[in-house]
């Protein structure tokens, strides 16, 4: 089985903590929905012998719910001719509240689209005025109830804690208003200092400052806490999910699942081989357009070593990730290492005798890696 991922690029305005290749200006998007079209139409031209049985596509971005419903349906339309596509696959498109009208949503739901991740990052307006975000908390709402009303099961919403200024008490109001809107999907991710952004722009001239280490530990302790009271499964180090509302695209990258990326700055994954297109979009629809699809200059073979450690970066992220079973049948090499190693970190408390993470686990990711890695 194949994911596929679509990157569309582009944003209403850049928000202070990003880092993903994104830009905030006027485009074609007619002219990028062709190339688009043009890259999947090649695909064998791109990489050869791999399946084209498809079982979950995910629309990423930057912003893919810019897009209009006739720029959508043709991405799609070009994936179904060119791919084929499990009946039951998952079909995910990010968006933002504010793109979230009631004949867009209905829109996405007869194009197929069956899982809709909204970017809501927090439901306090001042929290997102100062993120740049386009939207304001009665807009989120808005967003969630239309999704529902269509009918849109499968939605996750993002949330952002350790912003600034906030505080235990508004982080719970955030995880309690998901929570009141039955969403079965939520992404808690911790922000994150990245070079360049404003957001780090902010912090070197002292304009902002992160909350302390005890108080990001405490937002982390009450979402795992609450969410678990709640029922929600802590499958990832960011997603939790009611039972059968686990990402299974997000899923397939942790589980190191072969995937082809479409669109400027897409990355793929076949065949222990990682490739990547040019994060410009004017390069990126000028290669295209010109017949170029070759991939030299933009791959990287993974020798066994890369894999090793790419397998233990990836499945640590899992609560269940790491097994030795798969070690010994798909990395021989470093069976032995990897079980002396395993048997260091249960020994230091980060996971169970069952493999699952512990609570400390959770909390010193990147510790328990360093330990297994090479």
């Amino acid at each position: 089985m194949l994911s596929l991922y679509i990157h569309i690029p582009f944003c209403h305005h850049k928000c202070i903590y990003c880092d993903f290749y994104s830009i905030a200006q006027k485009y074609d998007f007619d002219l990028y929905t062709q190339t688009l079209i043009k890259e999947i139409e090649n695909t064998d031209n791109i990489v050869s012998n791999v399946s084209k049985d498809v079982s979950t596509i995910y629309f990423g971005g930057g912003t893919p719910s810019i897009l209009s419903l006739d720029n959508l349906k043709q991405i799609i339309t070009c994936i179904e001719k060119n791919f084929d596509v499990q009946s039951d696959a998952e079909k995910t498109l990010e968006a933002n509240p504010e793109n979230i009208s009631l004949d867009y949503a209905f829109g996405l739901k007869s194009l197929g689209f069956n899982r809709i991740s909204l970017g809501v990052q927090s439901f306090d307006d001042k929290d997102l005025k100062l993120l740049n975000r386009s939207h304001n908390s009665l807009m989120a709402k808005q967003a969630i109830l239309t999704l529902q009303q269509v009918g849109f099961k499968n939605i996750s919403v993002d949330l952002i804690s350790n912003l600034p200024n906030t505080t235990l008490s508004s982080w719970k109001k955030n995880l309690e208003r998901v929570f009141f809107y039955k969403i079965p999907h939520i992404s808690c991710y911790t922000l994150m200092r990245e070079e360049g952004t404003m957001l780090d722009i902010l912090l070197k001239k002292e304009k902002l400052q992160f909350i302390s280490e005890e108080e990001q530990l405490e937002q982390m302790d009450f979402t795992m806490d609450f969410l678990a009271e709640k029922g929600y499964n802590h499958y990832e180090t960011s997603s939790y999910a009611i039972p059968c509302f686990e990402s299974k695209h997000n899923t397939r990258y942790w589980q190191n699942g072969e995937y082809i990326g479409f669109g400027a700055a897409a990355h793929s994954f076949v065949d222990n081989t990682r490739f990547w297109n040019e994060s410009n979009v004017k390069e990126y629809v000028k290669r295209i357009n010109e017949g170029n699809f070759s991939k030299k200059g933009r791959e990287e073979k993974l020798s066994l070593k890369d894999r090793y450690n790419e397998y233990v970066m990836l499945r640590s992220r899992l609560s269940n990730g790491l097994n030795s079973e798969y070690v010994k049948d798909n990395l021989p090499e470093y069976y032995s290492y990897f079980l002396t190693k395993l048997s260091k970190i249960k020994r230091d408390g980060y996971l169970t005798l069952g493999n699952t993470l512990t609570r400390k686990g959770w909390h010193l990711q990147d510790s328990m890696i360093l330990e297994l890695a090479l």
